[in-house]
């Protein structure tokens, strides 16, 4: 059955938060989501003003995501993905690659100017994503404290 990409809608809140926890509590993530921790953050990301969620499927099973949301930055929109993932069985086959340039031509035609991706340093995750193009930010860092 071929790849199928489209938008994420509410109805699909329940196996996206499924297929995030699966994804995320494995390799090499190791977190440790419940299944009620991922549908909280999953709609907390739908319900974000300019939401935009992509889903890749292959027949009825979801092989992957991303999900996050647009912000006005001065005269520019910029996207601000949020949340991505690819099955760990379908990793390798160019899904995931397909996912952010469906997504990327999407925000184009709607005027986004950036994407923003906010992942583990040295990991595979930003092999990937450097191999689609993004970069390290000369003039970003992520800041953090702990309470």
């Amino acid at each position: 059955m071929p790849l199928t990409l489209r938008p994420a809608v509410p109805a699909d809140l329940t196996d996206c938060a499924l297929f995030f926890a699966e994804i995320f509590n494995g390799e090499p993530w190791n977190e440790a989501w419940t299944r009620e921790d991922a549908h909280q953050r999953l709609s907390d990301c739908m319900a974000t003003p300019h939401f935009l969620g992509l889903i890749a499927e292959d027949g009825a099973e979801i092989v992957a995501m991303a999900f996050g949301f647009s912000q006005r930055y001065q005269d520019q929109w910029h996207y601000n993905l949020l949340e991505f993932c690819v099955a760990a069985h379908r990793q390798k086959e160019g899904i995931g690659t397909r996912l952010l340039e469906e997504l990327h031509a999407r925000l184009q035609a709607d005027g986004v100017a950036r994407i923003y991706a906010l992942t583990a340093r040295d990991t595979p995750a930003q092999q990937f994503y450097e191999k689609c193009g993004f970069y390290l930010s000369p003039k970003m860092i992520l800041m953090a404290r702990r309470y």
